[in-house]
């Protein structure tokens, strides 16, 4: 199968060849991360974000920067001397005659579908569920078994109750909004469910998040995340920092707390029971993405559970695995065009 020629003149294009070096040099600077990682076993989440950004970043602006003080890095005559030439890649055949160029396209469609579907859709949907919370009014009598239940649950927590809004929903819902007035809000479900303990080890995670925001870390590499909507490398790698996030905020949970166990028993109860994962209201693809998305947040609030207690503090001299890795990244990447 030949590629039509618009491809071709495509692939060499200034754009063409920062879309494939990017996707190929992501994937290389996260094959030394995560080799970086396990070398020097490190464990904290913190450090591991730093990898995880640094995966994102590199595969953002290594070709332009390549390109601005190299620009022959697109001649023939250096990518004859080079570790790895996509172009003479892409139009390996393979499969039945099929150019690896279109598998490699169709690999970039298949991950902004998911960029649009598993991310804008769902950030949308969190915004305006957030809206509903915030517009919607606490109820009109609310417990005082309840507010008293919140308020001593805050106690010795850096966090006014005033501050908490409580809404009547029978599903275990716990979010916070960050901004000049962050708010906790918690559903009437999850203060019936959890005890008292149960209920400060949540809020004080959330209470993490918005001590987090004045840092915001993750809007910063969901910005970078964008710009590189088609790369899957960028995709997984963001949301693996994501997940780190939620560590992070565990760790200063039980700082708070002093209460690593019942933080354990907290994110196991809050783990999907097993009939969520087939919603009968779902069918086709719709189950199966919710199918999915359930799995995929049992798998991290396991891992995160599970991690809960184990020494994760890394050795003073932990940004030197970091120098490394991403100067090998850097020298290596050099000579893939």
């Amino acid at each position: 199968m030949d590629i039509p020629m618009h491809m071709t003149t495509f692939i060499t294009s200034y754009w063409g060849m920062y879309i494939a070096q990017s996707v190929i040099h992501s994937i290389i600077a996260s094959v030394i991360a995560e080799c970086a990682i396990l070398a020097w076993t490190i464990g904290s989440p913190q450090v591991k974000q730093s990898f995880r950004l640094m995966v994102i970043v590199l595969s953002l602006v290594s070709f332009p920067i390549y390109q601005f003080f190299v620009p022959r890095r697109g001649d023939v005559y250096f990518r004859l001397s080079s570790l790895l030439d996509s172009n003479r890649w892409f139009f390996i055949e393979r499969w039945g005659s099929m150019p690896i160029f279109i598998v490699f396209t169709a690999i970039l469609a298949i991950t902004v579908i998911i960029f649009i579907i598993q991310e804008l859709f769902p950030i949308l949907s969190d915004l305006l569920r957030q809206m509903r919370a915030t517009t919607q009014s606490a109820p009109y009598e609310v417990d005082s078994e309840i507010r008293n239940k919140v308020a001593e649950a805050l106690d010795g927590l850096p966090f006014d109750d005033r501050l908490v809004e409580i809404f009547d929903d029978d599903d275990l819902a716990l979010f916070s909004s960050t901004g000049l007035k962050p708010m906790i809000y918690v559903s009437t479900g999850l203060i019936s469910s959890f005890s008292t303990e149960h209920l400060q080890v949540a809020l004080a995670h959330e209470v993490a998040h918005i001590q987090r925001s004045r840092k915001p870390l993750l809007i910063f590499a969901y910005l970078l995340r964008v710009l590189l909507f088609f790369n899957p490398v960028a995709m997984i790698e963001f949301r693996r920092l994501a997940h780190e996030e939620e560590k992070v905020c565990d760790d200063i949970a039980i700082e708070l707390t002093g209460k690593p166990d019942t933080l354990s028993e907290a994110i196991e109860m809050l783990r999907p029971a097993p009939e969520d994962y087939e919603d009968p209201g779902h069918r086709g693809a719709e189950r199966l993405v919710s199918s999915i998305e359930y799995h995929s947040h049992d798998l991290l609030l396991r891992s995160r559970a599970a991690r809960i207690g184990r020494p994760t503090q890394d050795g003073p001299f932990w940004g030197v695995p970091i120098i490394v890795a991403m100067a090998l990244i850097i020298c290596i990447n050099y000579f893939v065009v």
